[in-house]
């Protein structure tokens, strides 16, 4: 079912922090994407009220009139006629496969524009997760040139004392500027990240991201069979369904050729009215009349049509069957990256945990006198690799759950799927 209603955001105070709901209901209010949705619908809309006339009944108007400067027998200076003419189809066989296949696109494009909002959902989200992980990397980086900063206040104190030589202080110095680099290099990845974001929903991001603690914790324990939710993911994937009706469309538009080969019949009817009429004139004259049209040969035209038309339907059946094979293949390798990501994050918070209290000894013995500035420099470079391994490795394990996610059909917050609003503007 498609439950998620698009929504206006309700504002939010200048200070209020943006969470990742928000920023996804932002990205759906805003987003181009998302605002292009509703116009596919109704286009798809459109083309079949356009199918459907093939049933319907037409009412043309016509009227003529003459003026002269000199009077005819009767002695009048005007003349004129007018009809209204109704015609009704009452058997139009390649109307009923026209109008099937409208249907069947309509709901393509319906399907479609849901996988439109759900991939721009996604985007949004790993956009989101990427500039928390960039602001873990600014963090990182400012704490290894405090660090640095330190060790070189440290450094300069000792070799004033005599208690260590020059080159500590000017190890301590590479450092510094070393650390410096980092930390520039990493605001600007941050700034990119954010106007990447900021792009998605819309709006510029001037306020603090809360991270989505349930999504990171979901990436950390949840598990799947692949082999249990194949076969639903693939009955639930909008893209899927996409392809489905698409491919059901082009069938009943490949036969509609053939329904040309029925005759057709027509139901005429006319109401004809003399304005001014002569005395010996009818003034008002009505008259119907059936019509039975059978086009024997067309010189070829259905049967090329056919042709062509078999062929768009065979290479759009088997793009729909790639894609339904590669539900559960895409699956298990989403599983696959889900654990192996899992496994490096864990990993990498032990390597942390070791870089913190290697970095802490060493500092301690440096100020003994029993380690040396390089040890020290060394200790801090490795915590903070440490510490980018951490935060990468977390990046990729929730990227590695949000590919589960759309790989299952879901979304990247709820099971349920976004729903296509109207058109702005539209009546309908």
């Amino acid at each position: 079912m498609l439950g998620l209603m698009l929504l206006p955001t309700p504002a939010r105070a200048a200070d209020e922090p943006l969470t990742l709901d928000a920023a996804i209901s932002l990205a759906l209010e805003n987003n181009e994407r998302s605002l292009k949705t509703p116009l596919r619908v109704e286009a798809a809309v459109g083309g079949l009220d356009r199918a459907r006339s093939g049933f319907l009944p037409t009412l043309v108007g016509q009227g003529a009139g003459s003026v002269g400067t000199i009077a005819d027998k009767a002695g009048r200076n005007f003349s004129g006629d007018a009809a209204v003419t109704l015609n009704q189809p009452l058997l139009n066989a390649s109307a009923l496969p026209l109008y099937w296949q409208a249907k069947h696109a309509l709901a393509s494009e319906r399907w479609g524009a849901v996988e439109d909002l759900r991939l721009l959902a996604f985007d949004t989200t790993n956009a989101f997760v990427t500039a928390l992980s960039t602001d873990q990397l600014l963090i990182a980086a400012q704490r290894r040139l405090e660090r640095a900063q330190s060790d070189l206040e440290d450094s300069s104190a000792r070799a004033t004392a005599g208690l260590t030589s020059s080159n500590d202080v000017t190890r301590a110095s590479v450092a510094v500027a070393q650390a410096q680099s980092q930390a520039a290099a990493a605001q600007g990845n941050v700034q990119r990240a954010y106007l990447e974001l900021a792009f998605l929903v819309g709006k510029p991001i001037k306020v603090p991201l809360v991270a989505p603690e349930t999504t990171t914790d979901n990436a950390r324990h949840n598990s799947w069979k692949p082999e249990d939710v194949a076969r639903r993911a693939e009955a639930r994937r909008p893209d899927v369904k996409a392809a489905a009706e698409h491919t059901q469309a082009l069938r009943y538009f490949a036969q509609e050729p053939l329904y040309r080969l029925a005759p057709t019949l027509g139901l005429s009817a006319q109401v004809h009215q003399l304005i001014d009429p002569l005395p010996t004139d009818v003034a008002t004259s009505l008259t119907a009349q059936l019509t039975l049209t059978w086009t024997i040969y067309d010189a070829g035209v259905r049967y090329a049509d056919r042709r062509t038309r078999v062929a768009q339907l065979e290479s759009a059946s088997l793009d729909e069957r790639a894609l339904r094979r590669s539900v559960a293949t895409d699956l298990a390798i989403a599983v696959a990256a889900l654990h192996a990501a899992r496994a490096v994050y864990q990993i990498s918070e032990q390597a942390v945990g070791s870089a913190q209290k290697n970095t802490d000894e060493t500092a301690i013995l440096y100020k003994q006198g029993l380690a040396k500035a390089i040890e020290v420099t060394d200790a801090n470079a490795s915590r903070y690799d440490a510490e980018v391994t951490r935060a990468s490795a977390k990046l990729s394990m929730e990227q590695a759950y949000l590919n589960l996610r759309y790989t299952l059909g879901l979304g990247p917050l709820s099971d349920e799927l976004p729903q296509v609003g109207k058109p702005k503007g539209a009546s309908r």
